[in-house]
């Protein structure tokens, strides 16, 4: 029971990593001819789509403040202190 933990808790974690660096790349107007910058925007691109209606006004080019992904790394955030806070409450009472 504890290995699945571990492995969503590393999933989401990565997932949010990635998040982060596509808002800092185009935070940063980085060129997306790179290679580097390519990548992470192709990680990343699944997991803004849901989101991506947000951010139909803005440029595609230069410096970029994407809503959907900065909600996606709140939500992210959030999620995760919740959890932490469960599974440390749950641990001090003994029910693990």
């Amino acid at each position: 029971m504890q290995r699945w933990r571990h492995w969503l808790e590393w999933l989401v974690l990565g997932g949010l990593s990635v998040l982060i660096a596509r808002l800092m790349l185009l935070l940063f107007a980085a060129n997306p001819e790179q290679p580097f910058t390519q990548i992470v925007l192709w990680l990343s691109q699944g997991l803004v789509w849901p989101l991506a209606w947000l951010d139909q006004t803005q440029p595609t080019t230069g410096v970029r403040f994407e809503r959907g992904t900065f909600l996606l790394i709140m939500f992210g955030l959030v999620g995760m202190s919740i959890w932490q806070l469960r599974q440390a409450r749950r641990t001090n009472h003994g029910m693990e």
